[in-house]
């Protein structure tokens, strides 16, 4: 509970922070309450399409899974990761808890928690240097160093030729896999001598079922998470040019393009901090970008915050009521075992 307290008053103070010191906030305000219903209603309905986006994806790599259940685990998951600090391992724990309370097979929950990691590392480093290469292209190098997009560029690209080669090894080749297996195995023997009550795998035999898991998803699915996560990617680079949209700012005087440089070079900063949901991160980097790109200065304010209202604070809302939905109408929702168990795969040879 006191965690919770601290993480909520250093979430406000970042907040406050980030919003108090800027001059034009009232003006941002008033742009705010002046956006038409018109377009408050195509807000709503790109951000709806965004969430369905994501169940698309999660229902695309879980097998056994419907879209509303897989909507209402995504939405879980986000609210965990924009209230906690360092909440990967809650976000991840969201999701196994819901997919197991469901009675989905724990081998198809660990090959859908590992695909969607995957999926998401890929996306950002895509997106990273996609951004990139159309900022060295683009008439922003006077904004921002050509040497950060060079920068960019190199670190995705080793980054996706490095993950591409690393997961095509492991699902076309049995050998790397047994080799870190068997290394792992290793550690668990070692574990177990110091700590009785952990138990010893097979944690070959349950790297091999993983690997078979994952070729089979992968030719059964593999067009199906293809088109769902480029669906998705797409909406989420829509969401902040029409969010700019709506406020006036015209292409004339903030490009499409410049935009989706300027969100693309945040997204992979906040990626990479800290702290919850790209709190701080994200709304000092677009706000500076794109005022520095030659946006006005209080409409760009006025759309950074309705932007963030939407993808930040609103996914709370929802998700903290999936999660309770949750909690009160499954009947399998307290699970003593919150990791991923292999009960046919202990090892019945107990290192004493």
């Amino acid at each position: 509970m006191v965690r919770r307290v601290v993480t909520m008053v250093l979430v406000v103070s970042i907040a406050v922070a980030v919003y108090v010191h800027r001059t034009d906030l009232r003006a941002a305000l008033r742009n705010m309450g002046r956006l038409s219903s018109g377009w408050v209603v195509v807000l709503l309905v790109v951000f709806a399409l965004g969430m369905v986006a994501q169940g698309l994806v999660l229902q695309a790599v879980t097998p056994g899974l419907t879209l509303r259940r897989s909507w209402m685990v995504q939405e879980s998951a986000t609210a965990a990761t924009n209230t906690i600090i360092g909440s990967g391992p809650v976000s991840t724990g969201v999701r196994i808890a819901m997919l197991r309370g469901w009675q989905i097979a724990d081998r198809t929950v660990a090959v859908s928690i590992v695909a969607q990691n995957v999926i998401a590392a890929f996306a950002v480093w895509t997106v990273a240097l996609l951004t990139a290469l159309a900022g060295a292209a683009g008439a922003t190098t006077d904004v921002v160093d050509h040497r950060i997009f060079l920068g960019v560029s190199i670190a995705a690209a080793v980054m996706l030729t490095g993950s591409l080669l690393f997961w095509w090894l492991l699902l076309s080749h049995p050998a790397p896999i047994r080799w870190m297996a068997q290394r792992l195995q290793r550690l668990s023997h070692r574990a177990r001598r110091r700590w009785y009550r952990v138990p010893v795998l097979d944690v070959v035999t349950i790297a091999e079922r993983g690997r078979t898991d994952a070729r089979s998803l992968l030719r059964n699915r593999g067009r199906r998470i293809a088109l769902a996560t480029i669906f998705d990617q797409t909406m989420t680079a829509a969401k902040p040019v029409i969010v700019i949209r709506a406020f006036g700012i015209s292409g004339a005087v903030l490009p499409t393009t410049t935009l989706l440089v300027a969100w693309g070079l945040v997204r992979l900063a906040a990626t990479l901090s800290p702290l919850p949901g790209g709190l701080g991160v994200t709304e000092i980097g677009l706000a500076t970008l794109l005022t520095r790109f030659g946006g006005p200065e209080a409409a760009v304010l006025a759309a950074v915050l309705t932007y963030r209202v939407l993808t930040y604070v609103m996914p709370m809302f929802t998700g903290g009521a999936c999660l309770a939905w949750w909690r009160l109408h499954n009947v399998s929702t307290r699970i003593k075992d919150p990791g991923i168990g292999f009960p046919d795969l202990v090892s019945a040879t107990e290192v004493r």
